[in-house]
């Protein structure tokens, strides 16, 4: 069977779309311009997130049980959030810490009541049920990420942990594409599928310098990964790489790999570069992953999970 447990334009739908694009735009621009965000943003995601949720299973008639489901939501995004503590930093660790194993004890207890009691994905509820009972895992999966460095950006953890609760299910898309399968829904949560799709939106910013080069006559060996910009600008220009040098009197062109290229090593390039004539030079745009993020969030909610999906149907049919 396929289904949404939403319709695309029910008001819990409507609600995190308009809540979630906001905060998520506002977060780009923020990120954009001074490469921080807010945390408030995931703070209004987590406190938005359990308020529709609880309204929206008190709505679908859930029994007593999945009404706690925001509770322990809760407790566990407290906990990974402080790592391992509940009431923040201004609070005596022992008291904190006694705190969080009294109310991880009861968030466990209903996490594992629900377990107990299974569910049946191939019914309504059912489905709506283990897409919650996979929320706890794909927090784990952001926390853990952010420990292993592979969301190297603060920010874009919490957004993936706080985008776990914000949005639990698969709203309908707008424009109207079939759902995949109720398998696929459960083993791709929404989250996992917004990161997948703003991977993949990074993967095409080649494509969208190369035929912005193209546009302005501007070509060059780099016209894929960077754009020309006056040396003058690039002097003051933040967020933005050198892809070009000068090494022992040799034009060298960088793609890549901008770590060792510190403020000074730009400075010491860009007067080389002017005084060999240039009035111009390649520069690779910093962008930060956060406006991709939310890219594939409106995507996801407009158009639905057509391209991991897609990919996937893809690599079956081969």
């Amino acid at each position: 069977m396929r289904y949404s447990v939403q319709g695309p334009w029910d008001a819990f739908s409507v609600a995190r779309l308009v809540v979630g694009g906001a905060v998520l735009l506002y977060a780009a621009r923020s990120d954009m311009l001074t490469r921080r965000v807010g945390d408030w943003c995931w703070w209004l995601f987590l406190g938005a997130g359990i308020f529709i949720l609880e309204a929206q299973l008190i709505a679908e008639g859930e029994n007593i049980l999945y009404l706690l489901t925001p509770f322990y939501l809760a407790v566990f995004f407290f906990s990974l959030w402080y790592e391992g503590e509940v009431l923040g930093d201004d609070i005596k660790r022992r008291d904190s810490a006694a705190v969080a194993v009294m109310l991880n004890i009861g968030a466990f207890t209903v996490y594992i009541l629900q377990l107990a009691q299974g569910a049946d994905p191939s019914e309504r509820a059912g489905l709506r049920h283990v897409q919650l009972l996979t929320i706890p895992v794909m927090m784990l999966i952001a926390y853990l990420l952010y420990r292993t460095q592979l969301l190297s950006g603060g920010a874009d953890a919490k957004a993936f942990l706080s985008l776990a609760i914000f949005v639990p299910f698969y709203p309908g898309a707008i424009v109207g594409f079939p759902d995949p399968p109720n398998l696929f829904l459960i083993i791709c949560p929404f989250v996992l599928a917004v990161f997948f799709s703003a991977a993949f939106f990074t993967i095409l910013n080649p494509v969208g310098l190369f035929f912005y080069n193209l546009a302005r006559g501007d070509r060059g060996r780099v016209m894929a990964f960077a754009y020309k910009l006056p040396i003058a600008q690039a002097r003051t220009k933040r967020f933005v790489w050198l892809s070009e040098s000068v090494d022992d009197g040799k034009r060298t062109y960088h793609y890549f790999r901008f770590r060792d290229h510190t403020n000074k090593w730009k400075r010491e390039q860009l007067d080389l570069l002017e005084k060999e004539g240039e009035k111009e030079v390649w520069v690779q745009p910093q962008i930060p992953f956060m406006v991709q993020l939310s890219a594939g969030f409106l995507f996801m909610f407009f158009l639905g999970n057509i391209i991991l999906y897609g990919i996937v149907k893809l690599l079956a049919g081969v």
